[in-house]
């Protein structure tokens, strides 16, 4: 196979640490076309997607949960296009050899471009989402590396560091899963926000827990999304892990989210710990299902009664 990725390795300097964009020719292995991911929708398991519908609700937009309502990879994909919904096709390693392998060639020649720094990739995703879809601001547990292959879309990032934007109970709250993503979001934070406009060819990644929101702009976007730490990714949840535990269960204000010293290792060993015993699981928010895809108005939604919503298994 011809080679997938541009990037140099002085592009690749800031790789897991900062911003950093460059071109790759996935839409040329033709694994992502309409006929190429209605096949992969139908042999997902259910535990493996998530497709979810956006509506705003008074002032706030509201994302749900739903249910393909055994309508067909081809049907699914119509709806997306004449929808508000966005799809999550999550670990295709597990069931499409065809799109892993693809992958592993375009991040092996990222890790050949950039042996200075570590990874451990836990999951890839393949996302479809619908022409004018938006995905709320929002901040991402490991780094993330975006591959847009399809449509346009425009990226708002924001400095993880500034406590405006991701104080720290925030960051804490979504990493023991008290919370969804979603975090809160004022409008005029967009000033502060870096603009990326993501066309196909695009590829992206930016510091961990870096806060973003997305507007697509046109077309059916697809994108592949890899989750992956570094050592340095790992000590940082392992310190927000243990803070988040000493201010809601010891009643202390941790101040410090240093990720270097026997301070930080502490918290790691801390957080590993609670994390085996599952201290936190009890409280940790449930994905409930809301609605179903319409079969007789495709794009649509049948809403569930409040009595019919229930958990959603992923795995």
């Amino acid at each position: 196979m011809n080679k997938l990725i541009d990037l140099t390795r002085e592009q690749g300097q800031d790789y897991g640490t900062g911003l950093v964009k460059f071109n790759h020719l996935l839409k040329e292995t033709g694994l992502f076309d309409d006929d190429k991911l209605a096949e992969l929708i139908d042999k997902t398991p259910r535990e493996f997607y998530m497709i979810t519908h956006m509506n705003v609700e008074g002032k706030k937009m509201i994302w749900r949960n739903g249910d393909f309502n055994g309508l067909s990879g081809k049907e699914v994909i119509e709806a997306i296009k004449h929808g508000q919904l966005w799809l999550c096709l999550r670990g295709i390693e597990t069931f499409s050899p065809e799109h892993h392998e693809v992958m592993e060639q375009a991040f092996g020649e990222v890790a050949n471009v950039t042996p200075h720094i570590k990874t451990d990739r836990s999951q890839t995703h393949i996302l479809i989402s619908s022409p004018n879809a938006s995905v709320l601001y929002h901040t991402d547990i490991p780094i993330i590396h975006h591959w847009h292959v399809r449509g346009k879309k425009r990226f708002y990032l924001w400095d993880e560091k500034d406590k405006t934007v991701l104080p720290d109970e925030t960051l804490e709250a979504v990493i023991l899963r008290e919370t969804e993503e979603e975090i809160h979001y004022e409008k005029d934070w967009d000033k502060f926000a870096s603009v990326i406009d993501l066309e196909p060819g695009i590829s992206c990644t930016w510091p961990q827990n870096g806060p973003h929101k997305v507007d697509n702009l046109d077309g059916l976007n697809v994108s592949v999304v890899a989750e992956y730490f570094t050592p340095q990714a790992k000590r940082k949840y392992g310190v927000y892990y243990a803070n988040g535990f000493m201010r809601r269960y010891l009643g202390l204000k941790p101040s410090s989210t240093s990720t270097e010293g026997l301070a930080a290792y502490a918290k790691c060993a801390l957080a590993l710990l609670l994390k085996k015993i599952k201290f936190a699981q009890a409280k940790e928010r449930e994905m409930m299902l809301s609605f179903l895809l319409d079969p007789k108005n495709i794009g649509g939604i049948i809403n569930l009664k409040q009595s019919e919503h229930k958990p959603i298994t992923q795995l």
